[in-house]
């Protein structure tokens, strides 16, 4: 009787091990470091300006592509004032809609799509978003990093990740979308800071088909650099870590009640 009554504790233990298990998120955080696979820098963009080069209709590097939004998203806009100051920032929004299947990618308008920009440092060569207009008042060049940027894998992948220039602590979001276009899961990345960020599904599903990145990172927008996208060296799977430990601390407190059981 005595040991059904602590076989009861472990079963339950595991019921709940194994539900946290599943719940784990589509999508996880991961180092930079970990990812493997393919790096674009950008560094083959045609950029003549100083102030950074408007790129128009779908731009295409290597086993990548690259436009405004996917046919299904609605472009619209959202604004955020500058911190401490009257003036508004207007950026892309394309958290309405849904990408219909096939993914297919769609540019921006003339001038409005996406654009290069050379920082003349270490890094070299981004890749911008243009919005819709700068701040109020402001010119349609001064959209660089305003906008919205789409990408398009030739086949899925199971991990990717980017570096993020000029931000100053606004809201990001990063969509991750199937080739039939439905969603596997949108990421709150701000504060945005100028950092690397990596992702990787979580049961190892090569199936990002592309992306979508939009934001309201006031003054200068964003640029996105270093984009990797692959796969991730082996790290241990969310749900056997979570079985594992939880198996440890059912059998650390069995011994401890067969333990004050014989004193």
């Amino acid at each position: 009787m005595n040991r059904f009554k602590k076989t009861i504790p472990l079963l339950a233990a595991g019921l709940l091990v194994q539900g946290a298990a599943q719940a784990v998120a589509p999508v996880q955080s991961v180092a930079y470091g970990a990812l493997t696979g393919t790096l674009q820098d950008f560094e083959s963009l045609s950029v003549n300006d100083p102030a950074g080069s408007m790129l128009e209709g779908l731009v295409t590097l290597g086993g990548v592509q690259f436009g405004e939004r996917f046919d299904g998203q609605e472009l619209s806009v959202t604004k955020a004032p500058r911190p401490g100051e009257i003036a508004q920032d207007w950026f892309d929004d394309l958290s309405y809609g849904a990408p219909v299947a096939g993914l297919s990618l769609l540019a921006g308008a003339t001038g409005a799509n996406l654009g290069g920009y050379d920082y003349g440092d270490v890094n070299g060569k981004a890749l911008v978003g243009i919005g819709p207009q700068n701040s109020d008042g402001g010119d349609a060049s001064a959209g660089f990093g305003f906008g919205a940027i789409s990408a398009r894998f030739a086949v899925g992948q199971s991990a990717l990740g980017f570096q993020v220039r000029d931000a100053d602590g606004g809201a990001g979001f990063l969509s991750l979308y199937r080739s039939d276009g439905s969603l596997i899961q949108t990421l709150a990345l701000g504060p945005l800071q100028n950092s690397f960020y990596a992702f990787a599904r979580s049961d190892g599903t090569a199936d990002i088909a592309g992306f979508s990145l939009y934001q309201s990172d006031s003054y200068f927008g964003i640029a996105i650099d270093k984009l990797k996208y692959g796969g991730i060296s082996a790290v241990p799977e969310p749900g056997s870590s979570l079985l594992l430990g939880a198996g440890l601390i059912a059998l650390l407190g069995a011994r401890r009640r067969g333990a004050s059981c014989r004193v």
